[in-house]
């Protein structure tokens, strides 16, 4: 755990790089450069390159926050300026995803870009996107799991997130050790990269675009369903956990529906 990976003094202030931000900001720079780069491939000025790149990344920002509001509306209403703040925290993954999502079919539309087949050349670098935002998560030691006895288990120190946790049924108990938790971050990772693996035989295997993405998103949300259970959630967000169990399963099951139609149209050689 290191929440702070270096202080940079300029002499007038001291900037404090956090491991959470750092990775945050990487994440974003790096599928921002190969959004830029794949259009590129495909002719558009650097206008219209760099206006949709723009716009895309201003969607999973504005879609993370409005999904944000909903599963915690709560605390949103205690505290507006939660909505519009401008750090790198109270994001949902899946809103963001959904609005990138939509805002790059729309950008495909409007320039009359093949949509599937530059979507999955886009998945890979959206699965390193993922993999360096938990690295953040898990330097920083926020998003972890529940207490484990298990061998691979991860212990934070004194005074973390986790930490802290634990500390709450007693307060009194501050001097004992902290507890091992299950390392939800790192299980997201492997979640993503083995996502990635299978999405990728496949795709190389059947040559159908669209194929990539959409067994990409099955296999990420359906392991993310099996590390909700292990990850630690406070008792005040019961109402954010009512609605993410839906929201995945319609994932699911919308990008199974659509893997089976891409299956069928390549087996019967139909057109959409």
């Amino acid at each position: 755990m290191q929440p702070t990976l270096f202080d940079f003094d300029t002499g007038n202030f001291l900037l404090n790089v956090t491991s959470y931000r750092f990775f945050g900001v990487l994440a974003a720079i790096y599928f921002l450069f190969f959004t830029v780069r794949i259009l590129h491939q495909n002719g558009l000025s650097t206008t219209a390159k760099f206006t949709s790149s723009v716009m895309v990344a201003l969607s999973f920002l504005i879609g993370s926050r409005i999904l944000y509001s909903i599963l915690f509306f709560e605390q949103v209403l205690g505290d507006p300026q939660l909505l519009y703040s401008l750090q790198l925290i109270n994001f949902s993954l899946f809103g963001g995803l959904a609005l990138a999502l939509f805002s790059w079919w729309l950008v495909t539309k409007w320039y009359q870009l093949p949509f599937l087949k530059l979507t999955d050349k886009l998945v890979p670098h959206a699965a390193v996107s993922l993999i360096f935002f938990r690295m953040g998560c898990f330097l920083n030691g926020c998003c972890f799991g529940k207490t484990t006895d298990l061998p691979w288990g991860v212990t934070f120190p004194r005074g973390s997130l986790s930490h802290k946790v634990q500390l709450t049924p007693n307060p009194f108990s501050f001097f004992s050790s902290p507890k091992a938790v299950h390392p939800t971050q790192i299980y997201e990772i492997l979640g993503v990269l083995i996502a990635l693996f299978f999405a990728w035989f496949f795709w190389k295997k059947y040559k159908i675009s669209g194929l990539m993405v959409t067994l990409f998103i099955l296999l990420f949300t359906t392991g993310r369903i099996f590390i909700h259970f292990f990850r630690y959630y406070p008792e005040s967000v019961v109402w954010s956990q009512t609605l993410q169990a839906p929201i995945m399963y319609g994932v699911i099951i919308t990008s199974f529906m659509i893997l089976a139609l891409l299956l069928f149209r390549k087996h019967y050689q139909l057109k959409l």
